[in-house]
């Protein structure tokens, strides 16, 4: 009996496609957290609820994989891509000059690696507020195509991808655990977009420590103190930086290149 229960069921889990058996993990893991909250057993509920978002969410990404793979070999669809990294890498790199501006109060051209540096480890929170500011469209897309019998695989197939019958309760599904795998990242999305105070003071953090021991220079012709750095603006301006060894906090300050040279 136990044996012809099994067999069904493994058939069932081995037919399944990565997208799928993560939504089936996910569902799983929301009934034992909801199971394991009624029980009174809370302190396992929570990381069963996390599985549950992870499996979701992965699920969704393969799913969203799916649909660029094609948008990759089409020429529209690199158009797009390629137009989504430009502004994405532009906006990255804004925020990076803010962000040292901002953190080390001293003009960021002095600084163009940490700049690249910045910009390439804020994009976390650059896709985040692209996507809360993008989470309308999206949404309204999300809920077009999860009701509406249109197969997406290609950009040809937004044309001639219409079926004239009806979506399948199973596609229906799918598209609805779909649906809420995009409310879930667009959610995510915007509280990191809202509340990231720890992440960005790591990064001025990382910013301070990098811009003072990879671009600071221990000696130049400028006159300065032995336990301070020089970075360079012009020939006549320079930013000095020093760190404190009591506290480790670093400062930055900018001031007038006064030659040691005689």
């Amino acid at each position: 009996m136990r044996l012809s229960i099994k067999q069904p069921i493994q058939a069932f889990l081995e037919k399944q496609t990565e997208e799928s058996a993560s939504y089936i993990i996910a569902l799983l893991a929301i009934a034992i957290s909801l199971t394991a909250r009624l029980s009174g057993f809370e302190q396992y509920s929570e990381g069963f609820y996390y599985l549950a978002a992870f499996a979701l969410i992965y699920g969704f990404i393969v799913f969203v994989n799916s649909l660029a793979k094609p948008m990759v070999h089409s020429g529209l669809g690199k158009l797009i891509l390629s137009g989504a990294f430009v502004i994405g890498s532009g906006i990255s790199l804004a925020m990076a000059r803010q962000a040292i501006n901002t953190g080390l109060q001293v003009p960021s051209s002095a600084y163009p690696i940490t700049q690249s540096i910045l910009a390439v480890l804020l994009a976390p929170l650059t896709l985040s507020i692209c996507l809360a500011l993008t989470s309308v469209f999206f949404i309204i897309l999300g809920v077009f195509l999860s009701f509406i019998p249109i197969r997406i695989t290609s950009m040809k197939s937004l044309l001639v991808g219409w079926k004239n019958e009806a979506l399948s309760g199973y596609e229906i599904v799918t598209n609805i655990v779909r649906f809420l795998g995009l409310i879930v990242v667009i959610s995510l999305a915007m509280a990191f977009a809202k509340d990231n105070d720890g992440y960005t003071e790591t990064m001025t953090s990382f910013t301070k420590w990098f811009a003072y021991s990879f671009e600071s220079e221990t000696h130049s012709h400028c006159a300065t103190a032995s336990d301070e750095r020089v970075a360079y603006l012009s020939e006549n301006l320079i930013i000095i930086s020093k760190r404190d060894g009591d506290s480790g906090k670093y400062s930055f300050r900018v001031d007038n290149c006064v030659s040691s040279l005689k």
